[in-house]
């Protein structure tokens, strides 16, 4: 006999009229049989539930007297909101194999390590060769300038990795400045590793070394997307206040307010040189911006990319690396006839190991030299009207099977990071 709740039962004995006490109530309940009489003091439960329901709003239960309580024409209190758990899945479940499944990923994911270490990174290649030896990923750490290499496992650190991203960090030319290892579990003697490395590499600003330990785990709440999350568990000192700079960027402040500050003088000076040439009405605070769409998958980017270099480019993903490919080299055809329209030699990118492709034309361009920011919006305005023009066209004129034929997935199936 357990139909109802306690507080259920009350209801249902109120509901059916009159005044009661605590006392009539549990006999009523026991006379309708609404449900079983438990615990040692059914009385003093049931009176300490009304006068709880009272105190919480709920309008069906009204105090007429001392101990005295009739049903109210109220309602329910507002549910409260529900949570759900955080629950852990095993990273293998969401990526059986090291080398072909989580690395690819996060070559297409450099987003996820830039947000945890507070820097802007680019991940450039996977397999890269370091003598008879090969890297998970190499890339660039765009913040401090420097070469990034990142050591990946999905088994607790070990100190076959610990070698191996030693003589990476070693080997590389121009040698990493950023060194990250990841992994799901840091053993304490692997995190001491790094903080010992941490404490005794020195080096001037240019030259400077910086170690990184980063934890990887996957989660999810109840049936929802499982996301991935990344924790530092070892770091340079000094990185917990540069990473308090980060967030003052984050919510509008340093290098963020400089690049939404240029985007908006940008797109002011545009609207009024070349009207209509975009839709794009919002600054981001990133180094770059969307400006135009030329068809699904290819973009007209403009950023502030690596060495203190400004960047005009189409940008090719449309999901498939064959399928970016077939848009590259359909373009590429016409190579020659495209760098005389745009009246410059463009820098044509397949980017091996990454999903995308890219066509950058680049100039020398620093966020952190106001003086020269009227220049570079002259440039960037003279070039975007220029590749909108000779691209589009020709981006509309490749054949139709490029963007409805079928093709399998391959391991570049994850979105590619931009500058």
């Amino acid at each position: 006999m357990e139909s109802m709740s306690w507080l259920e039962a009350i209801l249902e004995v109120l509901r059916r009229g009159g005044q009661r006490t605590a006392r009539e109530i549990l006999g009523e309940i026991e006379k309708l049989q609404l449900r079983s009489i438990t615990g040692k003091t059914p009385e003093a439960t049931i009176g300490a539930l009304l006068y709880t329901a009272i105190q919480d709003g709920d309008g069906r239960v009204k105090l007429v007297g001392p101990g005295v309580f009739e049903f109210g024409v109220g309602s329910a209190p507002a549910a409260t909101t529900t949570l759900g758990r955080l629950e852990s899945v095993d990273p293998r479940q969401i990526w059986p194999d090291e080398a072909r499944n989580f690395t690819p990923w996060l070559l297409g994911n450099a987003s996820y390590l830039g947000e945890v270490l507070g820097l802007e990174v680019e991940l450039e290649a996977r397999e890269h060769q370091v003598g008879s030896y090969y890297l998970d990923l190499y890339g660039q750490d765009l913040t401090n300038q420097c070469v990034l290499i990142v050591e990946n496992q999905l088994t607790a650190t070990d100190h076959r990795h610990l070698g191996q991203l030693l003589t990476y960090a070693a080997g590389t030319k121009p040698q990493a400045g950023t060194i990250v290892w990841i992994a799901p579990e840091f053993r304490d003697e692997h995190r001491d590793a790094l903080d010992f490395l941490n404490s005794r590499v020195s080096g001037d600003a240019k030259s400077e070394i910086r170690f990184f330990g980063v934890e990887m785990a996957v989660v999810r709440i109840g049936n929802s997307i499982p996301a991935p999350q990344f924790t530092v568990v070892a770091s340079p000192s000094g990185w917990s206040e540069q990473m308090a700079e980060v967030q003052v960027a984050a919510s509008g402040g340093g290098r963020a307010q400089a690049y939404r500050a240029f985007w908006t003088r940008y797109l002011a000076a545009l609207e009024k040189t070349a009207p209509q040439t975009t839709k794009v009405r919002a600054a981001p605070a990133a180094n770059w911006i969307a400006a135009n769409y030329l068809k699904r998958g290819v973009s007209l980017n403009l950023a502030f990319i690596n060495s203190g270099r400004l960047s005009t480019e189409i940008y090719i993903d449309l999901g498939n690396r064959t399928r970016n490919l077939d848009v590259f080299y359909g373009l590429k055809d016409a190579e020659v006839e495209i760098d005389s329209e745009i009246g410059a030699k463009l820098l044509w990118e397949e980017l091996p190991g990454k999903r995308a492709c890219r066509i950058r034309l680049a100039r020398i361009g620093d966020i952190t030299v106001p003086e020269t920011h009227e220049s570079l919006i002259e440039w960037l305005i003279s070039q975007q009207v220029k590749f909108k023009q000779v691209f589009r066209a020709r981006v509309e004129a490749l054949p139709a099977e490029i963007w409805d034929r079928e093709i399998p997935n391959d391991d570049e199936s994850e979105t590619d990071s931009d500058d």
